[in-house]
């Protein structure tokens, strides 16, 4: 069960941040749609790097 539930915050990670990223190239910098897809790209970033760390943890229990 543990597997599944990283597995989904993996992929919610890599969408956020994908989406976050693509974004920042759309938006006019300094705007605050920018500074939001700054921090929706850091959150999906934080998302994956926790969820990659916390498999490899489990795993290795």
């Amino acid at each position: 069960m543990a597997h599944e539930a990283l597995r989904g915050f993996l992929q919610l990670g890599i969408l956020v941040g994908g989406c976050g990223f693509v974004l920042i190239f759309m938006q006019p910098p300094n705007s605050p749609g920018w500074v939001l897809s700054i921090c929706s790209t850091m959150i999906g970033g934080v998302l994956v790097v926790a969820a990659l760390l916390l498999a490899r943890f489990l795993r290795d229990k």
